[in-house]
């Protein structure tokens, strides 16, 4: 669809103008400001054509990207991409099925859930993650937490942009939707271009590791996990994304994240004694692994509210995975070589 130069609405900015789409990212020109968008996600959600048949138009592409998605999510699974916990996966697993994820640091609504990762960062975040650490979607001219550190928009704008809907990071709103992506290329001659994700399987684990300002990588924590019930790869219009609706996802406090280190479980092919993340996003791990770090975070959890659905979900997991509980190996990552 030829969306460029097309009139929009917004529930709180009003009429708008398309000006730009790149990739994914949609650019729309208001009274009061420039605002970027994901495309075509917007529509179902923030935005509006004000013509009724441009509207219809995007209905129709809304639709079909859809039926798309289902299509090859049907035609790559041998099970219903709905989790359901009497149903294990018949096929056989990958030797790496599960995933975890390089996030950058966010404390954005750490004071409702100790952990963050849930809105827009603290003025010393966003500092730390473009000046010191330089990190590569913070320091983004498309990022618009560097407009706000340039002192084009205002820290109101900021939290009202991540109200409506409008994109910021993914860090921002990972533990409000349970989402984790592979991200946009950033440089070369791929620019803005979606990564893809290797055949990630349904009922495998999702691991969202980071690591705190001033810290080394070997320090990095796990700081949630879950248990994947949607995936998709990525084509050349979308990037692969893994997600889960299920009740299986366990956030941690940042108390019982530092307890819980990404390179007690991990090591690399090469130089294996070291914690080195290096380049990408995100990394493929065992069964055993992952089995691993659900029975430290049932020890973690021991007391807590969260106690009882911990536990659940590792017996759950290594009923998956046909993991014997009881004699599950000790951690031997980087950190234990």
């Amino acid at each position: 669809m030829n969306v460029i130069g097309k009139d929009v609405i917004h529930k709180s900015m009003g009429i708008g103008t398309i000006a730009k789409l790149d990739g994914n990212t949609m650019l729309v020109q208001f009274k009061t400001k420039d605002v970027k968008f994901i495309y075509p996600d917007a529509f179902k959600q923030f935005l509006a054509f004000i013509n009724p048949n441009d509207a219809e138009e995007m209905a129709i592409e809304l639709s079909t990207i859809d039926e798309q998605k289902k299509a090859a999510l049907s035609a790559r699974l041998s099970t219903p991409t709905d989790f359901s916990i009497n149903k294990v996966q018949e096929r056989k697993r990958d030797a790496k099925p599960n995933i975890a994820f390089k996030c950058n640091f966010c404390d954005g609504g750490i004071e409702k859930n100790g952990i963050g990762f849930n809105g827009v960062c603290s003025d010393a975040i966003i500092y730390n993650n473009i000046k010191v650490e330089q990190k590569t979607w913070c320091c983004s001219d498309d990022c618009a937490c560097l407009q706000f550190l340039n002192g084009e928009i205002s820290r109101e704008d900021l939290v009202n942009m991540v109200d409506s809907g409008e994109l910021i990071c993914y860090e921002s709103q990972m533990l409000k939707k349970w989402k984790a992506m592979a991200g946009i290329i950033q440089h070369g001659d791929r620019k803005g271009q979606p990564m893809h994700l290797n055949s990630v399987q349904t009922n495998s684990l999702c691991i969202l590791t980071s690591r705190e300002p001033y810290s080394a990588e070997e320090d990095r924590f796990i700081f949630a996990v879950f248990l994947v019930d949607q995936t998709y790869d990525g084509d050349d219009l979308d990037e692969g994304y893994v997600s889960t609706k299920s009740k299986f996802k366990i956030q941690l406090t940042s108390e019982q994240a530092h307890q819980l280190p990404f390179w007690k479980y991990h090591a690399n092919g090469k130089q294996p004694e070291i914690p080195a993340w290096n380049s990408g996003l995100h990394r493929y791990i065992t069964d055993e692994q992952a089995a691993q770090i659900l029975r430290d975070i049932v020890k973690i959890k021991i007391g807590t509210e969260e106690e009882a659905l911990t536990k659940e979900f590792f017996d759950t997991f290594c009923s998956i995975t046909k993991i014997d509980a009881n004699s599950l190996s000790q951690p031997n990552g980087a950190l234990c070589r």
